[in-house]
């Protein structure tokens, strides 16, 4: 078929469809345009949400971050004095009136550690001045009074094993068959108890002879 027959079916293929009006090519091109609008209007869309947000980092830039309030300190708590582990004046005053008496009896005391501060019987022992082969003795006191010895003779060895609130436990040196004067081998404990004001031996005290040899 040469260009002049094709020419011929075109325009009589042209002439079978129906007429279109001028409406309808507008409508087309609207319709297209719309398209593409949209088209580029998601592209920008897109690209606003994969861009970093510059304003907001400005804007967080820009506003000054809020400085934490100080907290008031706690006011320290007033430390409580501590009470003096040690006798107080007046306990020592009293030990030292005590120390005084058994020196007015012609005796020096051996240790000021016997005397018990806390306790109501207290004790001390002495022994005379100027003689150190004299003997022992116990003076007792309750609290800041005097009460007496434990015995009216000496004991060549006497120490107090024992102490409680009113009562006293003694130890005494006890001679026994072969011992030198001086160098007692017995020992025998002795209760003292204050009840009412009155001190007495809870247990039996030995003979003098027993308690006391002087060394020569």
């Amino acid at each position: 078929m040469d260009s002049r027959a094709r020419k011929v079916q075109a325009e009589r293929n042209r002439r079978r469809l129906p007429r279109r009006s001028r409406g309808y090519r507008w409508a087309r091109r609207i319709a297209g345009l719309l398209a593409t609008a949209a088209f580029l209007g998601s592209g920008v869309a897109i690209a606003m949400m994969v861009m970093p947000d510059g304003d907001a980092d400005e804007v967080s830039a820009a506003t000054p971050t809020a400085t934490p309030t100080a907290t008031p300190e706690k006011k320290k708590a007033k430390k409580k004095k501590a009470k003096p582990k040690g006798p107080t004046k007046a306990q020592l005053a009293q030990r030292e009136d005590a120390i005084a008496t058994v020196r007015s009896q012609g005796y020096t005391t051996l240790r000021k550690g016997d005397y018990d501060f806390k306790a109501q019987l207290r004790v001390l022992i002495g022994r005379p001045v100027g003689d150190a082969a004299g003997g022992h003795r116990a003076f007792f006191f309750d609290r800041g009074t005097y009460l007496g010895t434990d015995a009216q003779a000496p004991s060549t060895k006497l120490t107090v094993a024992k102490q409680g609130k009113v009562t006293i436990t003694l130890s005494y040196g006890v001679y026994e068959a072969g011992d030198t004067p001086g160098s007692p081998s017995g020992r025998k404990r002795v209760r003292f108890r204050l009840q009412d004001g009155v001190l007495a031996p809870l247990d039996t005290i030995p003979l003098d002879s027993a308690r006391f040899q002087r060394r020569r």
